[in-house]
């Protein structure tokens, strides 16, 4: 919260006019200052599902029936893949947030620990200080918060108990969390030339045309 407070301070001073209308949009709708640490996510971007519309790119130029084909089979082996790479996997939580962890642990050597109880710990980061509890899990800065990933100054707070950064990880970044989400599978399907055959032919619902001039702007949030 200090360095969303620091940063609206110096937008007030650049252009008051941008804050206003900064704030006139609702922050708390999409700055990572307000978002709910229960979800151990900062994503605050469409950029994953931008990547799923990349990915299938190819797909969506197809006709409705061929394009959903399409996206069953990739999705299909997407999930097989995933699966078999986690299973070779001998670490205890995802490599990539290994990766993550990695990388707070070397920012942690410019952190002074001073304990306060077994699990409170004030923590000296350069020119700032924070509070660290390990039992809650919590950081001032609120990345272990958010993330679910021990931050630099939860580290050596973790490290001056004798335990280590990877016990105090969110139990959603464990290998069997993964495993247990990628369990299930898409099931194969026969070719159009195995479909059973009806009597009927298959028309689609007719049309329904209100009255009136159709709607050209589309509807937005009432926050916007």
């Amino acid at each position: 919260m200090a360095d969303y407070e620091d940063a609206c301070e110096e937008l007030n001073e650049i252009n008051p006019d941008a804050l206003i209308a900064f704030k006139s949009y609702n922050p708390k709708l999409f700055c990572r200052a307000f978002l709910d640490t229960s979800f151990k996510s900062n994503a605050i971007t469409s950029n994953m599902a931008e990547t799923f519309n990349g990915y299938i790119i190819d797909a969506r130029t197809k006709h409705l029936l061929y394009m959903l084909e399409d996206i069953r089979m990739e999705l299909m082996q997407k999930i097989l893949i995933k699966k078999q790479e986690m299973e070779k996997s001998t670490l205890v939580i995802c490599p990539r947030i290994q990766a993550k962890l990695e990388e707070e642990k070397v920012k942690a050597a410019n952190c002074d620990v001073v304990p306060s109880t077994d699990t409170l710990f004030n923590v000296k980061y350069y020119l700032d200080q924070l509070t660290v509890d390990l039992k809650k899990r919590t950081c001032t800065c609120r990345k272990w918060d958010m993330l679910g990933i021990p931050c630099c100054h939860a580290i050596p707070c973790i490290f001056f108990q004798h335990k280590e950064a990877e016990d105090f990880v969110d139990e959603c970044y464990t290998k069997s969390t993964f495993l247990k989400a990628y369990s299930g599978s898409i099931p194969p399907l026969d070719g159009e030339r195995h479909w059973p055959r009806v009597a009927a032919d298959i028309d689609p619902p007719p049309i329904k045309i209100g009255p009136g001039r159709p709607r050209r702007n589309r509807i937005k949030c009432p926050a916007f």
